[in-house]
């Protein structure tokens, strides 16, 4: 009782740290206090409410949205508690990344954190109930999650709302009247209320939730948790890793028809797998497609007919098109059965796959654009389904139906990107066409030079129109920085340094030094692209190596200054202590690794940096130690991270001259992994080594 005691005192106090930080519209410590508050009292509903505002605020104020690195470094926890507050932290940094907000309900049910889960169910109940299209299958997951809680009442209202939407479907009724019956049996009384009445008692019941999330449309659960009904299983998504892993290992044999045979098995088990499976797959199909593979034969193409399921056709049909990636009906027919099947992540990689291909083609296809159209539309991007629309307008003007078509996919953008249809003027927007277009084309895949100046325009008008708020700053200097024109650049520093100079507000120069970095990235790659052509160009060469050096000058410059200003932020000291290591400067670097270690997102990476520092200092005895404690605090041995830290290891022995423990190490690497790094040598070497003494 005392150490609970303890732990709520505890808590409280990161909880009023957390205020006083949002107060100072230091919004990141603020996440950070809550989220410490949150591990000792991981049940405390208001802590998550006000972590749920502090986002939105953040957000408002410009906020940065995380990397696909940074979310995969916070999606690591093992326990429903660290899975939980990893899928809080995503949410509060990106306050409409919905897979973190289902994985926070997940982690919070496993967890036995039932006001938790009640809590977040009830935003994504709000948040599909106010979209223009409600969501069935949402409202059933729902239904399903308050059962598990308890929340029987809650139960029998998310199953309500499903029928009222499939008035027809005599499973919800039957659904309807087995929870009714259930509640009525365990109140003793009769729960007959009328719909419209429940309704409202919810809400009013949420009304402290609806308050703290008052864009909780932004959550888009008629869109995402569609998927939920499609979800895979762990068991399913463990079998797909051993597969993707038997392709990367065939594929670094030479082996690549095989290799695609295991990426494909491994998609059945995890269809959505798109960064594991359907990527490296289509990278693969280029790589064959180089080395002179053969095309798929006339069998190959006739098993692809006799698929019966959506996901049988997905996957004959990217089997087809890995083996010869120049032919599009291939991913035209992945693009079909990625839709019917409601595999949208993967449906919606295809589908700018097939725009940017169609667009670039000498003779576009008028049908591809007809397909990219719908496909887009089902998918609810009414941005880039007009962008194909009009694409095929202009292929065939004639085609009347099309002029409708573009009419009613103004509207539906109109209505999901400006919310007219709950407190706007649908009409006035409407007939904005400059607006529409505007809409639609900020977010497109394929960005023309036209469009970016549009946008700079645009965002130059906004600011102008209220120069106070920051997030406009921010968005003409994304907008500038999108144009990829040096005077582009040197003007969205300017603005930054300027607004960071009048305002005193060290965001802006943070900002400002990423376009720096930025900037300096893009020459090199210009260089670099020019030198494969070039090879021998020796002022080429010369020019890279100054930019490298520039580049290198400007990281350590940028992080230093971060690290300064965000004294608590440990994302930064990671990133400086990466900068002063690579400049050798060990002594400065370790202690920064120190810290960022206590991040359990860069643990074991700052571990292994800091055996590496010691390492290359000499204290090989020191680096030992380090590496080994990582080993013992890492479960998984074969992956990447335990190759790195056990091959380092390795090499820490073999330098103190523990040859004996060195090439014990290798060979368990080598018998994981014979093509690792160089370890096939070392153990060569060793072995003859130790045979002649």
């Amino acid at each position: 009782m005392l150490k609970d005691a303890n732990a709520s005192t505890q808590a409280q106090e990161y909880f009023v740290k957390a205020h006083s930080a949002a107060e100072n519209n230091d919004y990141d410590s603020a996440i950070d206090a809550y989220l410490r508050g949150l591990r000792l009292r991981p049940d405390a509903v208001e802590a998550h409410a006000a972590l749920r505002k502090v986002a939105l605020h953040r957000r408002a104020h410009g906020g940065e949205n995380l990397t696909e690195l940074d979310i995969a470094a916070h999606s690591k926890g093992t326990t429903p508690l660290e899975k939980m507050l990893d899928a809080e932290y995503i949410l509060a940094q990106q306050p409409s990344h919905l897979p973190s907000a289902e994985g926070l309900l997940k982690a919070s049910i496993t967890g036995g954190y039932f006001k938790t889960a009640r809590w977040m169910a009830d935003l994504l109940f709000l948040a599909n109930k106010k979209c223009k299209r409600p969501s069935v299958e949402t409202y059933l997951f729902l239904k399903d999650t308050y059962l598990t809680i308890n929340a029987h009442a809650r139960a029998i209202l998310a199953c309500q709302h499903a029928l009222k939407i499939k008035p027809q479907d005599r499973d919800l009724v039957r659904q309807l009247r087995e929870l009714t019956n259930a509640q009525s049996a365990r109140t003793q009384t009769q729960t007959s209320t009328p719909l419209d009445t429940q309704d409202h008692l919810l809400e009013l019941s949420l009304e402290n939730t609806e308050k703290d999330a008052a864009d909780t449309a932004s959550l888009q659960p008629d869109v995402a948790l569609d998927k939920v009904k499609a979800e895979i299983s762990d068991t399913g998504r463990d079998a797909a890793s051993l597969f993707f892993a038997k392709a990367v290992k065939a594929a670094d044999g030479g082996n690549l028809d095989y290799a695609i045979d295991m990426y494909i098995q491994g998609l059945r088990h995890d269809p959505e797998a798109l960064e594991q499976g359907h990527l490296p797959l289509c990278k693969l199909g280029l790589q064959r497609q180089a080395k002179g593979g053969k095309k798929p034969s006339m069998v190959d193409r006739a098993k692809g007919l006799r698929a019966k399921t959506a996901l049988d056709q997905l996957l004959n049909a990217e089997s087809l098109f890995v083996k010869d990636p120049s032919h599009l009906p291939y991913a035209e027919a992945m693009l079909r059965a990625a839709v019917a099947g409601q595999y949208f992540k993967v449906a919606d990689w295809i589908a700018n796959l097939i725009f940017q291909t169609n667009n670039m083609a000498d003779k576009p296809s008028f049908q591809t654009y007809i397909l990219l159209k719908d496909s887009y539309a089902a998918l609810k991007q009414y941005d880039k389904s007009l962008a194909a629309c009009q694409k095929a307008i202009k292929l065939r003007p004639d085609k009347d139906e099309l002029s409708e078509d573009f009419k009613n996919l103004s509207a539906e953008l109109t209505m999901a990107r400006g919310k007219y249809d709950q407190d706007g003027d649908f009409r006035k927007a409407i007939k904005d066409p400059k607006k529409q277009e505007y809409l639609y084309a900020q977010d497109r895949v394929v960005k023309t030079q036209d469009w970016r100046v549009l946008a700079a325009y645009e965002a130059r008008k906004a600011l102008k129109g209220n120069p106070d708020l920051p997030k406009n700053i921010y968005n003409l200097a994304a907008a500038l920085s999108d144009l990829e024109t040096d005077e582009g650049d040197a003007e969205a520093v300017k603005l930054l340094e300027e607004a960071c100079q009048t305002r005193s507000n060290f965001s802006f120069q943070e900002r400002a030094g990423k376009l720096r970095i930025k900037h300096t990235k893009r020459k090199i790659l210009q260089a670099q692209t020019a030198l494969e052509e070039n090879p021998e160009d020796a002022q080429l060469q010369a020019q890279i190596a100054r930019a490298q050096k520039q580049l290198s000058g400007l990281e350590l410059t940028h992080y230093q200054d971060c690290v300064k200003n965000y004294p608590t932020d440990r994302r930064f000291k990671y990133e400086l202590a990466q900068r002063l290591a690579q400049e050798k400067k060990y002594d400065e670097a370790i202690p920064l690794f120190q810290e960022a270690r206590k991040d359990p997102a860069r643990k074991l990476q700052s571990m292994n940096h800091i055996g590496l520092c010691f390492f290359h200092k000499g204290w090989m005895s020191d680096a030992i130690d380090v590496f080994s404690q990582a080993l013992d605090e890492h479960e998984t041995k074969d992956d990447y991270m335990g190759k790195e830290l056990r091959y380092n290891l390795a090499r820490a022995h073999e330098a103190e001259g523990n040859n004996e423990s060195a090439l014990d190490i290798y060979r368990k690497i080598a018998q994981s992994d014979f093509s690792y790094r160089d370890v096939c040598e070392r153990v060569e070497k060793l072995r003859q080594e130790e045979a002649q003494s």
